[in-house]
């Protein structure tokens, strides 16, 4: 894993864990990489023929122009989280944060999101892979709300040439005028929540009956948003299962084996709550 910082990460113990299950001679490390040491770092990685790595801020896009070859997924967003390094040494590009989150979702709220509303708070990092892949799951609107309008109406021109009929919005982030009664499926897409910060005046009794509130960040105690919502008895989920489910696929690319996720996932909140 590479990014700058990374201290804090959870990753090494996911994986770590997985490949103790699977006795695999194999380890996850965390390197500090600032961005100037970017190709240095991943010419190393070549050289030592490890498998792959995993990248996060601020690497995602410039890994984009970087490696040999681009999945897909990682050509539409524009942003890379996972290399595989393969035989030839060439580096192989992939995006899993979406999968991650989808998967996540999914399992959270019991449904698939298709024909949903969708509210979208913030236009961060990992948004655009969580649009992309809401879209590709036929969602029926998308409304993405970030404190510079303007940010989150260029996140949503990006994707246009993928989705031109997307029935999409960018609005100002302003309490009053998000369109809460009408969402069937609320996203704090930044970074709102990590430091125990809130949004101040989101009320979200104004949600309809059936709807769901999901939160990108994980820590050791609920973000207010979270704490909002099961105060309301609104079903939420926060982060940790979209940072399982990427890492999961990531796995899975480089080992071509299924991360026991049933086990990992408790592991980690275990030391989530511990930190």
């Amino acid at each position: 894993m590479i990014g700058d910082p990374i201290s804090h990460t959870l990753s090494p113990a996911m994986h770590n864990l997985a490949l103790a299950h699977h006795g695999l001679n194999m380890r996850y490390l965390p390197f500090h990489i600032t961005p100037k040491d970017l190709s240095y770092a991943i010419q190393g990685f070549r050289a030592m023929r490890m498998v792959g790595f995993n990248a996060t801020i601020p690497h995602k896009e410039s890994l984009v122009s970087m490696v040999h070859r681009l999945d897909p997924s990682a050509g539409r967003i524009g942003a890379v989280n996972t290399v595989l390094i393969d035989n030839n040494r060439e580096l192989i590009g992939y995006n899993t944060d979406g999968y991650g989150y989808l998967t996540a979702l999914t399992q959270a709220w019991g449904r698939d999101p298709k024909g949903a509303t969708v509210l979208m708070l913030g236009a961060g990092g990992a948004a655009r892979a969580i649009l992309l892949t809401l879209l590709e799951a036929g969602v029926s609107r998308i409304v993405v709300a970030n404190r510079t309008k303007a940010r989150a109406q260029a996140l949503l021109d990006g994707l246009a040439v993928h989705f031109p009929n997307a029935n999409t919005d960018a609005l100002y982030l302003r309490m009053a005028d998000l369109p809460l009664e009408q969402c069937d499926l609320l996203i704090n897409c930044s970074s709102v929540g990590l430091h125990g910060d809130a949004f101040d005046g989101l009320d979200l009794s104004r949600l309809p009956s059936g709807a769901f509130v999901s939160d990108i960040v994980y820590r050791t105690e609920p973000t207010p948003l979270l704490q909002q919502a099961s105060a309301l008895n609104i079903p939420c989920q926060d982060g940790l299962g979209m940072l399982v489910h990427q890492g999961a696929k990531a796995y899975e690319i480089w080992t071509g084996k299924t991360m026991p996720t049933d086990i990992v996932e408790p592991y980690l909140r275990s030391l989530n709550g511990a930190e």
